[in-house]
């Protein structure tokens, strides 16, 4: 598969109309968008979260004026060439695409045909909750990965390194609530890392940014606020709207926070959605698109991640028209943008001397930006993702 995707186009500046342009440059290309905007808009849009995960034809608006058309406007197909998914599941995928008969999905069918050459799969069939696993997989292990790879921002290492050489002389630690795990934050630091990213395939080339910090909410009030979409506005003030096109849920027991109950048709717990963003960052013409799945459940023993209670996972990919990853039939009022992995790992931490709840918050972004010089990206990411968690901090503290 092509990394040359019109995907992620950097958009012009709102330049004015000065007729002092030289001939030896171009025109501004308006379907190119500016470095900041795959950043900043993957940071702070892709925590939303999702509604429990069945089949995309009980979610169709009824009755569409084609099959296909109305999977288009679905966007259902999604990148899977860094998940572990084993054959069967994407049999499944494949088998689901071939009942539908249509062109499209035969090509589908193609390219998913063999786990270790897949590129994209459909959300049509009964392998859609082995995707959203895989995803959780790899979350968790990016989210709670200390090692080497991860380089510090200067701030995160020289707090990092004072509170090491604190411990080391046997000075007590009161920086208030914090995690026993590594590099857990605390007080008033936000914590960010950058790291190249090690799955092989579309995207490889750019940068991983990881950053965390504490929010003054228990874990369980802090996941709810990530996947109302009517609440985006509240701390995304580039947000222009964001609105749940397909809720994927079996019944209405479903629920991000029970892991005992699971769809019978793709036997994961949890909540699932697809859903289209749009935001306006400054310096761009065009508003931002994005179209993702978002899937948060809550977490349990067996996953083995550390926490001093409840914990929840939320982890999102951007979504496809087509299965070659493109945008088809759009009307070119919007710049597509792709998020390949998002990730936000919400863990309660000990309860401050007055009672409050507080929980640490984890987030992972990698996306996608051709034509983004990836020191450029990287910076910006960086900037954003702290920002980001002290935007939620800051919208607790107000309550």
């Amino acid at each position: 598969m092509s990394d040359t995707n019109d995907v992620c186009k950097p958009s012009a500046l709102d330049d004015s109309d000065s007729e002092e342009q030289t001939t030896a440059q171009p025109p501004p290309d308006p379907n190119r968008a500016s470095p900041m905007m795959v950043f900043l808009e993957a940071s702070i849009d892709a925590i939303e979260v999702c509604t429990h995960c069945c089949k995309m034809d009980d979610i169709i608006k009824k009755p569409p004026p084609q099959p296909r058309a109305a999977i288009n406007r679905t966007a259902s197909f999604i990148r899977a060439h860094d998940l572990d998914i084993s054959e069967e599941d994407i049999a499944k995928c494949s088998k689901e695409a071939r009942d539908g008969g249509g062109e499209e999905e035969q090509r589908c069918d193609i390219l998913c045909t063999s786990g270790r050459n897949k590129e994209l799969l459909s959300l049509e069939g009964g392998g859609s909750g082995a995707i959203m696993s895989a995803l959780v997989t790899i979350g968790l292990h990016e989210a709670t990965d200390e090692t080497a790879r991860w380089v510090a921002t200067g701030p995160t290492d020289k707090a990092l390194r004072k509170r090491a050489k604190a411990a080391k002389a046997g000075a007590p630690l009161d920086e208030g609530p914090m995690g026993s795990w590594p590099n857990a934050a605390s007080g008033t630091n936000v914590l960010v890392w950058s790291s190249k990213c090690h799955r092989p395939g579309h995207g490889a080339d750019y940068p991983v940014v990881k950053s965390r910090g504490l929010i003054p909410a228990a874990a369980c009030d802090v996941v709810e606020l990530m996947k109302d979409s009517k609440r985006v506005m509240e701390y995304n003030k580039m947000s222009v709207g964001r609105e749940d096109e397909a809720i994927l849920h079996q019944n209405e027991s479903s629920s991000v926070h029970c892991s005992e109950t699971k769809c019978p048709k793709l036997g994961v717990a949890g909540e699932a959605k697809l859903m289209s963003s749009k935001s306006q960052p400054p310096l761009t013409r065009k508003p931002l698109e994005f179209k993702t799945l978002f899937y948060a459940r809550q977490l349990e023993a067996s996953d083995g991640v550390p926490t001093k209670g409840a914990a929840y996972i939320t982890v999102g990919r951007s979504v496809w028209e087509t299965p070659e990853g493109t945008d088809e039939g759009s009307d070119g009022s919007t710049t597509r943008c792709e998020i390949l992995l998002s990730v936000n790992l919400v863990r309660e931490v000990a309860n401050a001397a007055n009672g409050e709840a507080w929980s640490e918050l984890t987030m992972i972004t990698h996306a996608v930006s051709p034509g983004v010089p990836v020191f450029v990206g990287k910076q910006l990411g960086l900037l954003a993702a702290e920002n980001y968690i002290r935007d939620i901090r800051a919208l607790f503290e107000k309550k």
